[in-house]
């Protein structure tokens, strides 16, 4: 049921009820094939549930309902197989009259206009009509038009669809479908004549489907073609269509080539009609199905037959028969194409048709130039009918094992105006309250913010890292590392003070007191390496006996003359690194300090520098003797004086002999003129070699 919400009361009122979907029987019946079935009941009243239920074909040119009644020549058996269901606790003959029952009289049983054959009478009266078995729950619309008739060729009850008043003995009626417009959306309807033949593996085949006021979308494809009614005569709702092609398509294994049965036509016209389920073919046509099926005609029954070899022949061939259907003849891109299997033809006709059950083509020749496409056609095509719009669709119908679960649409009518949606509740106490979807959207924009932000932080915070680490790394310019290795093989030969007017180095802050705390390399150490001490001349003024005389390692106490000296570099503890700074050094640390005896360095032996340097070999020669006087001058004044320590000469009152020469393998004493002319009066002594 629909149950609109309380809130809406107001639009629920325009809105209208939704489709109703007509339950089918679950049989399959007929004595010209099996046919799914729907049930309907009559006479049903206050008390309801007691009407009679009725087992009817669907009638898509018919506006009345069609009963079997007693023909008094059918027993139960037979009035079972025509669809009367138990009645009261037995099995009715024919249709047994109510007092709700109004009957009218004998009258001619509408038709379609393509019906050739004589008009069959029936009893026409007023009937109540429901949907379904006698129910409860079963929508019954009050003195709808109903036939009850004895004849045989409409073997099952039909219930009929088409719409449109009608005139029945002086009286314009209206059909059901018009009645029952007023509980369902639109005056229309979608139907399917099922297929029996469908999953026959398990028999159970595939049951028909009709909705009014709608269709059911999950019984077709989307492949339909619309089609309009035809305008004139005013008010026709024949459901004409353009047959443009008809294709024999048969299993490749069998035969490879296609056959066209309209080959030699340029199409016809046809009606769709549920009402009987041949098709009413043009002469030419049905004479290609007969040979390609191998059919025999039966032309007092104007009917097509086939025996078991021509059964046996088309299972082999398993051809498929595909109708291409247009709104017209022409070439329009808009058609749906309808194929329709080998067991969609093979039906089984009984009495009253044949005495004995005969298989059959539902194939017939038209007697009157007017086709028909029957029931057996819409067991492969889905029908949509809107009376509204005076036009309907023809859409390939869809099968699946299982099949899916309906999907009801509504057809609307063509005046039906969606309401507009009601407003939402306002609270005017609260100075306005945020709708549920504005809180939403304001919790996403602050949860987006956040990201946004975390994000934006922790980019900023990768930055300032990355900044900090580039700082620190800049608080030593100098690679000690590399530093060390380049410096290993440096020596210096000599450690002197700047000469005068010299540039000032760029290493001096290095090693300025104000800066030790930043120093790469700790001050030398003088007991780090054993200094290879270098030759270096007396002042000029000094006479040339006390040259030769003179000892620089076995001094008298208090004569102690510190010279310059290269000491070998130690790794890092030397600053300069060659092709970046060359810092002279002038002092060694610890010359204030009080001088030792040289006794000491008198009896040392050569050192693995002197072996570089050759300056041992100069002090060990056999000419190298410490004149006396020398030694008594030193020794006097050790007795006569305290013993006191030497000053050490500043670095700016050097003589040209502290000037040192920088390369870029070491640093070399440069010897003044006196000390070469005097090492050229010396042939007998060895020459001295310059430092390394």
């Amino acid at each position: 049921m629909y149950f609109p919400k309380r809130a809406d009361d107001a639009n629920a009122k325009t809105l209208p009820p939704p489709p109703v979907t007509v339950e089918a029987s679950g049989d399959f019946d007929g004595n010209d094939g099996k046919w799914s079935t729907f049930t309907i009941n009559l006479g049903d009243s206050e008390p309801w549930g007691r009407g009679q239920n009725f087992k009817v074909l669907i009638s898509t040119s018919s506006p009345v309902t069609l009963v079997p009644q007693d023909t008094g020549k059918c027993a139960e058996d037979c009035a079972k197989s025509r669809g009367l269901e138990l009645f009261n606790g037995r099995q009715p003959l024919g249709y047994e009259s109510t007092q709700t029952w109004k009957e009218s009289g004998l009258y001619d049983i509408p038709l379609p206009s393509w019906w050739s054959g004589q008009n069959p009478k029936g009893t026409y009266g007023l009937e109540n009509v429901a949907l379904g078995k006698s129910s409860k729950t079963s929508a019954v619309l009050p003195e709808q038009m109903v036939y009850k008739y004895k004849f045989e060729e409409f073997w099952l009850g039909s219930f009929g669809l088409a719409i449109g008043p009608l005139d029945t003995s002086g009286a314009v009626k209206t059909p059901f479908l018009a009645n029952f417009a007023t509980q369902i959306p639109s005056s229309s309807f979608g139907y399917t004549a099922g297929a029996s033949y469908r999953d026959h593996d398990k028999g159970t085949g595939t049951l028909a489907s009709l909705v009014l006021g709608g269709y059911d979308q999950s019984r077709f494809t989307d492949k339909g073609v619309a089609i309009d009614m035809p305008k004139q005569p005013q008010g026709n709702t024949t459901l004409v269509v353009g047959v443009q092609s008809i294709l024999y398509h048969s299993d490749r294994k069998a035969e490879a080539n296609d056959f066209s049965f309209t080959a030699e036509s340029s199409g016809f016209y046809a009606t769709i009609d549920s009402t009987l389920p041949y098709l009413w073919l043009p002469d030419a046509i049905c004479e290609k199905f007969a040979e390609k099926f191998r059919l025999t005609y039966e032309n007092d029954k104007n009917m097509y037959t086939m025996n078991s070899s021509s059964h046996n022949f088309n299972m082999a061939q398993n051809a498929t028969v595909t109708f291409k259907i247009a709104n017209g003849l022409g070439g329009s891109n808009e058609f749906s194409t309808i194929e329709l299997p080998y067991g969609a033809f093979y039906l089984t006709a009984d009495e009253p048709i044949f005495n004995n059950s005969t298989p059959y083509f539902p194939l017939r020749r038209s007697p009157n130039s007017q086709f028909v496409l029957g029931r057996a056609f819409l067991q492969e095509a889905y029908l949509i009918v809107d009376y509204e719009r005076m036009n309907f669709t023809v859409a390939p119908a869809k099968f699946s094992d299982p099949m899916p679960p309906p999907d009801v649409k509504s057809i609307f009518k063509k005046d039906f105006v969606p309401p507009l949606p009601s407003p939402g509740p306002t609270n005017t106490d609260d100075g306005g309250t945020l709708s549920g979807g504005a809180i939403a959207g304001i919790v996403v924009g602050i949860v987006v913010a956040f990201l946004l932000a975390a994000v934006a932080g922790f980019f900023f915070w990768k930055k300032r890292r990355a900044s900090k680490l580039k700082r620190e790394s800049k608080v030593s310019e100098i690679d000690t590392v590399n530093a060390g290795n380049e410096v290993r093989h440096r020596r210096i030969s000599e450690l002197d003070s700047e000469p005068p007017n010299s540039p000032k180095s760029s290493m001096a802050g290095y090693y300025d007191r104000d800066q030790k705390d930043i120093v790469p390399f700790p001050p030398i150490n003088e007991m780090e390496s054993p200094p290879a001490e270098l030759y270096s001349a007396p002042p000029t003024d000094t006479p040339r006996s006390e040259r030769d005389a003179e000892s620089y390692f076995n001094a008298a106490p208090g004569k102690f003359r510190r010279r310059g000296a290269t000491r070998e570099s130690s790794g890092n503890n030397t600053p300069g690194t060659p092709g970046v700074y060359h810092p002279t050094i002038a002092e060694l640390p610890g010359d204030d300090s009080r001088l030792q005896p040289a006794s000491a360095p008198a009896n040392r032996s050569p050192s693995d520098t002197s072996l570089q340097t050759n300056i041992d070999e100069v002090i060990n020669r056999p000419g190298a003797k410490t004149e006396p006087a020398q030694e008594a001058k030193s020794g006097a004044k050790a007795e006569g004086e305290p013993e006191t320590a030497v000053e050490r000469r500043p670095s700016h009152t050097r003589g040209a002999s502290d000037t040192t020469i920088q390369s870029d393998t070491t640093a070399v004493s440069q010897p003044t003129p006196e000390e070469l002319e005097d090492w050229a009066d010396r042939p007998d002594e060895p020459r001295r070699p310059l430092s390394e």
